[in-house]
């Protein structure tokens, strides 16, 4: 199955546009896939009716539904495992950087369905948990997608999601059993503050951040957009704050503004001067 050319081309602008993701013409499959589900709960006669209906504007919530179909939203508990173990020697720095202060703000930029900052929420709790009941601890937790932001705010997680990249010894301490699914404990709940929030539009008021994970988002982006990004990220964190990409995602050719440091077999950034 294919989708007309004049619907592809109006689909792939407005996510561009909406989003900054970029897709191309070989994409027609992942389109197909991914906008069949809501053809068939909607009931609509075919994906270029559906993508009309989108270009007249008349339905806000199916535009929105449209985009969040069409993003990616692949995560793991302790995904690539490698920044967490970073993670826990850069809170360690902090504790004594940020002793007179006593608060700490991590940002999970792209959460998708809550595994990235649940993930933090738990090394947290595991490591610092003297820390958290005498500090200001806050998990900033956004994503693109107001369905995916509800589904990460119950915290209720099925046996594959728990199965892949959580050890058990955490499943069973930090979760309990909920009608066939697993439901994450109070004690991280509480540091998770969940919003909606599209990162190439206007962002709302944000805190100067300690730490900001902007892992695998960069990927789907173009160049121009992803300079954009990682500069105003720069001016969201602390001149000794620490910025983590994905695996794949590097600063080369797109903002000099940050230096790479070498962490426990990962890297991360750091800003060269403070929130230029």
């Amino acid at each position: 199955m294919k989708v007309a050319a004049a619907q592809f081309a109006f689909l792939r602008d407005l996510l561009r546009k909406r989003t900054g993701v970029v897709i191309d013409d070989t994409k027609q499959y992942l389109v197909v896939a991914r906008l069949l589900p809501i053809v068939r709960q909607r009931k609509i006669a075919s994906i270029e009716t559906l993508i009309d209906r989108v270009r007249a504007g008349s339905d806000p919530t199916l535009e929105r539904d449209v985009l969040s179909a069409m993003m990616t939203h692949e995560t793991s508990f302790f995904r690539d495992r490698k920044p967490f173990e970073t993670l826990r020697g850069i809170v360690t720095d902090l504790v004594s950087r940020r002793a007179a202060e006593r608060q700490l703000v991590i940002w999970s930029a792209a959460c998708s369905t809550g595994q990235e900052p649940f993930s933090i929420a738990i090394l947290l709790n595991e490591h610092f948990r003297d820390l958290l009941g005498s500090w200001k601890v806050r998990i900033l937790a956004s994503d693109f997608s107001e369905p995916v932001i509800a589904q990460a705010r119950e915290g209720v997680f099925s046996e594959l999601d728990t199965a892949r990249g959580l050890p058990p010894p955490l499943l069973a301490k930090y979760f309990r059993p909920l009608q066939g699914k697993w439901s994450i404990g109070q004690e991280c709940r509480r540091l998770v503050e969940f919003r909606q929030l599209n990162l190439v539009a206007e962002w709302p008021m944000m805190p100067v951040c300690d730490v900001i994970f902007l892992r695998n988002v960069m990927l789907y982006f173009d160049v121009p957009t992803r300079a954009a990004l990682v500069k105003r990220m720069r001016r969201s964190l602390r001149a000794d704050g620490a910025l983590f990409l994905g695996g794949a995602e590097t600063m080369l050719g797109i903002d000099d503004g940050y230096e790479r440091c070498a962490g426990l077999g990962c890297s991360y950034y750091r800003p060269k001067t403070a929130r230029s």
